[in-house]
């Protein structure tokens, strides 16, 4: 059995282009009995899978490529079913990891649920506990409501037990980019899983919503949200307040569309979304 089992999902990036698996190579600090998976999501097959020099360094390595854009949560749920392992860390192709991040998530137990303090920019991101970012004053209860990023979790394998014997699945499929980590984290709550979140050091990530995109991927992340907020309020919220929530979104929609401003979601497609059950892109 592995101690700890590494996602790396790349999406449109080569191997060695990757600031996550450089900042493995770099490290001083490194995980022992440790296996990395290097999942390629797309869009296209990689030119190249060497990954010699982290073999040489005594990782585990394997490489698996879907390059049709896979659901997020498919991709997690299938990484942790394939590899038995005391704890599961998950990142993106894009992170800065600092050593401290590296040792710390090397230590984390199989009853932790490990939260890296993500920065983007040297400012402080994420974890958001009880709606507030995380600062040096910030106490977690086991009340609180913690939201975080998927980048970075470092689960142990009891909380993986818990939430598969809770949920059935650790992470909720019927959701594909947006809404697959506070889904998670809504999951963690409710499955009074709150009690073993602790949180560590972490790193510097990229985050989309502080960056300038094209009209095309502005439009592609708000259809998304949509999806998120609609399927979110069909299946993590009463149907009494999910139908007031609905209303609320649809009014303010309105309200801006009547000043000649975007909403951050699109109504129609919030109402597409909880009315189905089904986002977009399941096909079943």
């Amino acid at each position: 059995m592995l101690e700890t089992a590494i996602l790396v999902l790349l999406y449109n990036k080569e191997i060695k282009d990757s600031s996550t698996l450089n900042s493995l190579i770099k490290s001083k600090a490194q995980y022992s009995n440790a296996k990395i998976v290097i999942w390629n999501n797309g869009p296209q097959k990689l030119n190249t899978i060497n990954s010699q020099v982290l073999i040489g360094l005594g990782y585990q390595i394997e490489v698996i490529q879907t390059v049709t854009n896979d659901s997020l949560a498919v991709i997690y749920n299938r990484f942790i079913s394939d590899n038995k392992a005391n704890k599961y860390i998950l990142l993106d192709d894009d992170s800065e990891l600092s050593e401290e991040f590296i040792q710390a998530s090397a230590l984390s137990k199989p009853e932790h649920l490990s939260l890296p303090i993500i920065t983007s920019n040297g400012k402080v991101q994420y974890p958001s506990i009880d709606r507030k970012r995380y600062s040096s004053e910030t106490t977690i209860k086991d009340t609180s409501r913690v939201t975080t990023i998927g980048s970075g979790l470092v689960l142990g394998i009891n909380i993986v037990n818990a939430l598969n014997e809770y949920y059935d699945s650790v992470f909720d499929e019927r959701f594909y980019l947006y809404g697959v980590d506070t889904t998670f984290c809504l999951r963690v709550h409710l499955s009074n899983q709150v009690k073993n979140i602790q949180l560590i050091s972490g790193f510097d990530h990229s985050l989309s919503k502080l960056e300038s995109e094209s009209t095309k991927m502005n439009n592609f992340r708000r259809i998304e949200r949509s999806y998120e907020r609609g399927l979110k309020l069909r299946y993590y919220v009463p149907l009494p307040r999910a139908i007031f929530l609905l209303l609320k979104t649809g009014t303010s929609a309105l309200k801006r569309r009547l000043v000649g401003k975007k909403y951050q979601v699109s109504f129609l497609y919030v109402l597409k979304a909880f009315s189905s059950g089904k986002h977009y892109r399941n096909n079943s």
